[in-house]
């Protein structure tokens, strides 16, 4: 009879015991199925938090350094070729530059807007407005038209709120003035898009500027080209770009991206500082950590633990079958024949348990995920994964076997066979 027979014959006529190592398998093999599932869904939401919390920096005139004229820093401003050039470093997704200005805004037909409750706006020179601070942080959303850019010469957002006090929409042409009784330059505009107020004056979590004078409906967005436009003759020694807004795509590399950013040579650091932001990121990165060491470590105990408690069983086997093996080895089967009986009987059991494994934890993965804080649909279980457990999975059996037969395989079979008389 050879070994493959002898292997199914006995996981038959052992069914306990065979039904007992398949619940093993089963269970742990579910449970490390969807420990990997997590930690890649861990994975990927760390991948995720890198790219959307907003990890950014900012460049700023160190005033600290320079003089003062006439209540005014003479150190200079940032210019434009600046500003890009660093926006052009590697690893950054976007930046921003405020120019405000408090100019008034008027129609086609020269009427001045009719505001909520002042007669000029807060107007933000702005390179991309959908970096501002006040959309990144949810207080204002676009909602019609598109975002200022970069390329943008004349665009200007206005509030909802705003267009449809004074009968505007995206499209129409405006004129703003910094100051007409002084005869400051009028720059046309071309409403681009429409914001609403997202931030509650009653909910503090939506951060709604209380103490600001000007009410957000009367904040507006224009392109930089036209907020220069606004103050041209008028307070240049005093107005400018004191600092500017880079947003990193990986918040895990702010700190290599600041390093390039402070090896270009071109710009003068001994007058501006370089501020990192990246708090929000730490925070909920090092929390992500710990849940991924916690899900892999409770792997490994699962993994050992369970091969020890293999271990144990076939061992207890393996003692119980002293005389079916001395009675092997004394008609001339090999040790290792021997060995490998048991390992097959053992890869019986684990071929039908690994499958079963899989199909369950494809069903249990995301209950057990949403213990460790993660949607359900994003906690899945790849070929992958089983592919990987079943190759590791049938290596530790083998040895768990190898190890269970060990004490057995020092006796000769005569002393087997004497001890069972």
């Amino acid at each position: 009879m050879n070994l493959g027979i002898r292997a199914i014959l006995y996981t038959v006529r052992k069914w306990k015991k065979t039904l007992l190592i398949f619940c093993l398998l089963l269970s742990i093999t579910t449970l490390v199925l969807s420990g990997l599932a997590i930690v890649d869904a861990q994975e990927e939401q760390a991948e995720e938090v890198r790219g959307t919390t907003g990890a950014s920096f900012t460049v700023e005139r160190d005033i600290s350094t320079g003089g003062w004229t006439s209540g005014y820093s003479t150190q200079e401003f940032m210019t434009d070729d600046m500003i890009k050039e660093i926006a052009a470093v590697d690893g950054i997704a976007g930046y921003d530059a405020s120019l405000i200005t408090l100019p008034r805004f008027f129609n086609d037909k020269g009427e001045a807007f009719v505001t909520v409750e002042n007669f000029s706006y807060y107007c933000y020179g702005s390179y991309n407005s959908q970096y501002h601070e006040l959309f990144l942080s949810g207080r204002f959303e676009l909602v019609e038209g598109k975002h200022i850019t970069d390329d943008m010469s004349n665009g200007v957002i206005i509030s909802k709120e705003l267009a449809d006090r004074n009968n505007l929409k995206v499209g129409d042409t405006v004129t703003g003035i910094y100051y007409p009784e002084n005869n400051t330059p009028a720059v046309d505009m071309e409403i681009v898009g429409l914001f609403d107020i997202v931030a509650d004056k009653d909910d503090a979590v939506n951060m709604y500027d209380d103490s600001s004078y000007y009410d957000y409906s009367n904040y507006v967005f224009c392109s930089m080209e036209a907020a220069k436009g606004l103050i041209k003759g008028w307070g240049e020694d005093g107005d400018g770009i004191s600092e500017a807004y880079y947003y990193v795509s990986d918040a895990a590399q702010l700190d290599s991206v600041i390093k390039e950013v402070q090896g270009i040579s071109s710009v003068n650091w001994n007058n501006y500082k370089i501020t990192s932001n990246d708090e929000v990121y730490q925070n909920i990165s090092s929390s992500l950590s710990d849940t991924g060491t916690l899900v892999t470590t409770l792997i490994v105990v699962i993994t050992v633990v369970s091969v020890v408690l293999i271990i144990l069983i076939l061992s207890m086997s393996v003692r119980s079958r002293k005389r079916e093996m001395g009675i092997l080895l004394a008609v001339g089967i090999a040790k290792p024949s021997v060995i490998l009986q048991y390992i097959l009987e053992t890869a019986l059991i684990a071929v039908v348990a690994f499958p079963l494994a899989y199909l369950s934890s494809r069903q249990v993965a995301g209950a057990i995920g949403t213990l460790f804080g993660k949607a359900a649909e994003n906690v899945v279980v790849t070929p992958q994964h089983f592919a990987m457990v079943a190759v590791i999975g049938g290596i530790l059996l083998i040895i768990a076997v190898i190890v269970s037969c060990i004490p057995a395989l020092r006796f000769k079979p005569k002393q087997i066979l004497s001890q069972m008389e």
